[in-house]
């Protein structure tokens, strides 16, 4: 995880697939927002998204992507030694690496630690990259009216 940032205003595309909440630009990167809710098939249990719902984002394939959430109980570190490996036959696409003592909520148990480049499938990840290429092109276009609508007015 790069960072935790707080919900920009997104923009949201027709075409999306439905685990992608919009997008929106970060260090001149297009950047999709999935919805962790819709990958991990909890529909229903977490909150609509909004101002104070937070994102992870994340180097996904050597571009950044982000996670949202529907809350944070904190972050904290891990040592090597308090983790437990998962068995990757056991969750989807193996994206469950493995789990370590929960401390922040005071609640026990453990915490799922997950692999952001295994939350897609391949097919999704490819489908992910069409997607994020069409987003580009379009945010470009809006761009370049924006540039010569601003040139138009220089000269007038």
């Amino acid at each position: 995880m790069r960072r935790f940032l707080p919900l920009p205003r997104l923009d949201r595309l027709p075409t999306a697939p439905l685990p992608v909440e919009g997008v929106f630009r970060y260090q001149g990167e297009v950047v999709p927002v999935l919805r962790l809710d819709v990958l991990l098939d909890l529909a229903g249990e977490g909150a609509e998204p909004n101002l104070y719902s937070p994102l992870f984002l994340v180097t996904w394939q050597g571009r950044p992507a982000a996670l949202l959430a529907d809350r944070v109980h904190g972050d904290t570190v891990v040592d090597p030694a308090e983790r437990t490996p998962s068995d990757p036959a056991l969750t989807f696409n193996g994206c469950a690496v493995g789990a370590f003592p929960d401390r922040v909520t005071g609640r026990g148990g453990t915490v799922t630690l997950l692999d952001p480049d295994r939350l897609l499938s391949e097919a999704e990840g490819r489908l992910l990259d069409a997607f994020r290429a069409v987003a580009e092109r379009r945010l470009a276009q809006w761009r370049h009216s924006q540039d010569a609508a601003s040139s138009a007015d220089g000269a007038a």
